[in-house]
């Protein structure tokens, strides 16, 4: 018996959006070739891989399970297809990235984009997700990764990640009457957040440093000059992480995802994708 490919990226798409529309939308089919897609795989493993809760369909630990082996095989042959085929993408491939992102995943975004796309001219444009988005829509980028809502579907899903409050390890700024606080720009996620969490439990609070550099959110956490909310590989050396004893709740998780723009090229976008999902896995493992 062997596991059919497509039928593997249509359960990745699936686990991704959290159903089938989403996935059909990531696959380029339709939903009910999905659902046939998965059907399948089922059949051929003789296991259940959804199931109903409430009016959701939802993956069985059968199916979670099967997701990873998917996420390795693809990528594998993304690996294989790279080393073997060259890809006729040429001139510019103008990329964006998250400042916040650059240290985890500028060098492997980079390094794979080498790979899959060598005569390309690469150009990055580092800018918070609330930037790159519209210069995504009007194709001033091709591809970008950019942090998301947990119920996205604007892009393929590359990684969840906690998002938690701050503080410098040295300093009792967290506990202050006023809590001063340093964010990006209105329109990232993060501060969005923040914010509603701060006025929802009724906690004072001043911004004392908006900058769109992850850089400076860090400094201003560091010196105790401030606290901040950031994804979890961010939290800057000698911090610490905030908790609910301490009167900072949980925050939603994150969702890293790579999206393109309408003239993107699908091949290379999803070659991309397979890559830094492996090396994203390879770091958590």
């Amino acid at each position: 018996m062997l596991l059919d490919t497509e039928q593997l990226r249509t359960l990745v798409a699936f686990a991704d959006t959290g159903s089938c529309k989403g996935a059909a939308l990531l696959v380029h089919k339709t939903p009910s070739a999905v659902s046939v897609h998965l059907s399948k795989l089922a059949q051929a493993l003789g296991r259940e891989l959804l199931q109903h809760q409430g009016r959701r369909l939802m993956l069985t630990h059968d199916g979670n399970e099967l997701v990873r082996y998917a996420r390795r095989i693809l990528a594998l042959q993304g690996e294989a297809l790279a080393h073997f085929q060259e890809s006729g993408i040429s001139g510019v491939l103008r990329v964006g990235l998250p400042d916040d992102y650059i240290p985890v995943l500028m060098t492997p975004l980079l390094t794979t984009l080498a790979r899959v796309a060598p005569r390309a001219h690469i150009e990055v444009v580092c800018a918070p997700s609330a930037e790159l988005r519209p210069m995504l829509a009007d194709e001033q980028l091709d591809l970008a990764i950019l942090s998301a809502e947990t119920d996205t579907q604007e892009g393929a899903v590359l990684k969840t990640e906690s998002v938690v409050w701050t503080a410098s390890a040295q300093h009792d700024v967290h506990k202050m009457d006023c809590l001063p606080v340093a964010f990006f720009p209105e329109g990232c996620i993060f501060r969005k957040w923040a914010v509603t969490q701060l006025r929802q439990h009724r906690r004072e609070f001043r911004i004392v440093c908006t900058s769109r550099s992850m850089s400076a959110i860090q400094a201003s956490v560091q010196a105790g000059f401030a606290v901040s909310v950031v994804a979890q590989s961010c939290v800057p050396a000698d911090s610490i992480v905030l908790t609910q004893e301490q009167g900072f709740y949980p925050l939603p998780a994150v969702t890293i995802i790579l999206a393109m723009s309408a003239k993107a090229d699908p091949t290379l976008t999803q070659r991309l994708t397979d890559q830094m999902r492996a090396h994203l896995q390879r770091l958590a493992g």
